[in-house]
């Protein structure tokens, strides 16, 4: 009777660990500089960019710092990742979701008109984030972006 229950408590410790990592969602908070050589970046004339990520369910704040077409650039936007409406510096409106694993973010430029879509992912060991920068109009090109942990 006592290996069973022993048994029935460490089953039960396994499947809450497993539950628990299925059902959180990837933490990007960190460090994060573009591989460049490992991206597609669409024409896109970006030649560096860091971004400082911290994320606290469920919001999602980031600083990027970037060297795009010899002009240097910074940004930082806070959204949520509940699905619940934002409003962007630019004063677009910006709405992220979890898709599984993939975080999706939604913009919406202030004039109403469609701005893009962007998928990020990190891989299982924490070291690698991907996003995939969809824009809706014309101006841009789709971009595949791979990040390395620093």
């Amino acid at each position: 009777m006592k290996a069973l229950r022993k048994l029935f408590l460490i089953s039960s410790a396994v499947l809450g660990v497993v539950a628990l990592s299925a059902s959180s969602k990837p933490d990007f908070t960190g460090t994060w500089k573009l591989n460049v050589e490992k991206s597609d970046l669409g024409g896109a004339p970006i030649t560096e960019l860091v971004a400082q990520i911290q994320y606290k369910d469920p919001e999602f704040k980031y600083t990027a710092k970037a060297a795009v077409g010899g002009q240097a650039f910074e940004e930082t936007e806070t959204f949520r990742t509940d699905g619940k409406p934002s409003q962007d510096s630019r004063g677009g409106s910006m709405t992220a979701h979890w898709d599984g694993m993939a975080l999706v973010v939604e913009v919406t430029a202030p004039d109403g008109s469609p701005g893009y879509t962007s998928r990020m992912t990190l891989s299982e060991d924490g070291k690698t984030a991907t996003r995939d920068y969809l824009p809706k109009g014309e101006q841009d090109q789709p971009r595949h972006e791979v990040y390395d942990k620093q």
